[in-house]
């Protein structure tokens, strides 16, 4: 071998990333991301008031034991215990239908990891949902530095950590495991790694109803691959339809267990969903309203102004409750997610932007009657793409820092909330 080639060789390696420069930003954001969630919800669970508890069917497990009672029992509340009723009973028709709008490889896994290590199956979907988001970290390191710099990759990552809501990300929650297998479905069709793509794909859409709409990137890329040569999308096109197997797999067991496939369209119902169109979602919410028509109230502003005039107020539970029983976190971040969208028509490649749109619009068209955007802040945090805007706008360091300090603080008052069943999103 020559020296020209050695030099040559030498070189490519030097412009190829290590090993720790992949994993180590990821790693210390998860970190830090863990900690101030962590440090919140054990705190709230210490010292904090608890509210009245909402477990599934009225039923409340009994407290957990050890340490799995500071660090997992805070952020099981509300939708996690759904989720471990589902692994231990499954989807029982009858009085039991209302489970049906809950996806089924969360609550499966927890059951398959309960059984194998004989811990409760909270501890194990706690386990679940914080590795599968340190996994997800790195792959959307890797995934965003494919079309952005370095700093704008690492930005993201932290702007996505330390969201005000992010603690769902570490709770018993389906929002970790939906976004790893979402990015990686993602990042395999980015490469060309198609049928990867389409068993993480169906992966994601056995997790998570929007899962199924990984379709629509998915055709994007494969049009800029091959244009308008329908011949040449295949047989990736069968790869990149596999995430249609997540609804049909979920269907059928429903079919057998509580007789109807379309049970997970049905159930909507029970949990207070109804149809409207996008706009009257949006008067609803501003209103803070219970239902399409209603009066408005506006006291259910009233407890913003408490809080800046009389911040010692955040710590009582009648502020706590207010808070809770206001549409205002869900109208606020709605907007903010929506104008992310927007702007990223012209800052993010073609494929993310048709991961997002759906991801804010679909929602907007069965509100709730309890909260007309209900979940919102919840199900934006999976689209990444707006954190990707969000990094690119914040750019200038004191104005990052700032926004990152500020979004800090908001996401511990917010999970010592959630730990202590007032309701959050």
């Amino acid at each position: 071998m020559t020296s020209e080639a050695t030099e040559t060789q030498r070189n490519r390696r030097a412009r190829q990333p290590s090993t720790t420069r992949l994993l180590g930003p990821p790693l210390v954001v998860f970190a830090v991301h863990w900690l101030v969630i962590q440090a919140a919800a054990t705190a709230a669970m210490r010292f904090g008031v608890a509210n009245t508890t909402s477990p599934p069917y009225g039923q409340m497990p009994p407290p957990m034991t050890g340490l799995a009672h500071w660090i997992v029992e805070p952020l099981r509340q509300w939708d996690g215990l759904w989720y471990t009723l589902i692994s231990e009973t499954g989807y029982v028709g009858g009085t039991q239908s209302a489970k049906a709008a809950f996806w089924p490889l969360y609550p499966w896994l927890m059951d398959a990891g309960a059984r194998l290590t004989g811990w409760p199956p909270e501890t194990i979907g706690y386990l679940i949902a914080n590795i599968a988001f340190a996994v997800a970290l790195v792959l959307l390191y890797r995934l965003v530095r494919l079309d952005f710099s370095d700093r704008i990759a690492r930005r993201t990552l932290w702007a996505l950590a330390l969201f005000p809501t992010a603690f769902f990300f570490q709770a018993v929650y389906t929002e970790s495991l939906f976004l790893v297998l979402a990015v990686a479905a993602l990042l395999s069709a980015r490469i060309g790694r198609w049928w990867l793509a389409g068993v993480f794909g169906a992966l994601a859409a056995l997790t998570r109803s929007y899962g199924v709409l990984l379709g629509l990137p998915f055709a994007v890329l494969l049009w800029q691959s091959y244009g308008w040569n329908l011949r040449r999308w295949f047989p990736n096109a069968i790869a990149a339809a596999l995430p249609l197997l997540g609804p049909a797999l979920f269907g059928w067991r429903l079919q057998q267990v509580q007789g109807s496939w379309r049970a997970f369209v049905d159930v909507q119902g029970q949990w207070n969903r109804y149809q409207a169109m996008p706009w009257e979602t949006l008067r609803c919410a501003m209103d803070s309203c219970f239902a399409l028509g209603g009066e408005p109230d506006g006291a259910a502003w009233a407890w913003v102004g408490a809080a800046i005039t009389h911040p010692a107020a955040i710590a009582t539970p009648a502020w706590r409750i207010a808070a809770a029983n206001s549409d205002t976190l869900e109208l606020l971040l709605t907007v903010v997610f929506l104008i992310l969208a927007v702007v990223g028509l012209r800052m993010l490649p073609a494929w993310q932007s048709a991961y997002v749109i759906p991801g804010l619009v679909i929602p907007l068209f069965s509100p709730s009657q309890v909260h007309a955007l209900m979940s919102m802040p919840r199900f934006a945090l999976p689209l990444f793409p707006l954190f990707i805007v969000l990094a690119m706008l914040l750019r200038p360091r004191p104005l990052a820092l700032a926004a990152l300090i500020g979004s800090s603080i908001l996401l511990a008052l917010l999970t010592f909330q959630f730990a202590q069943w007032y309701w959050v999103s």
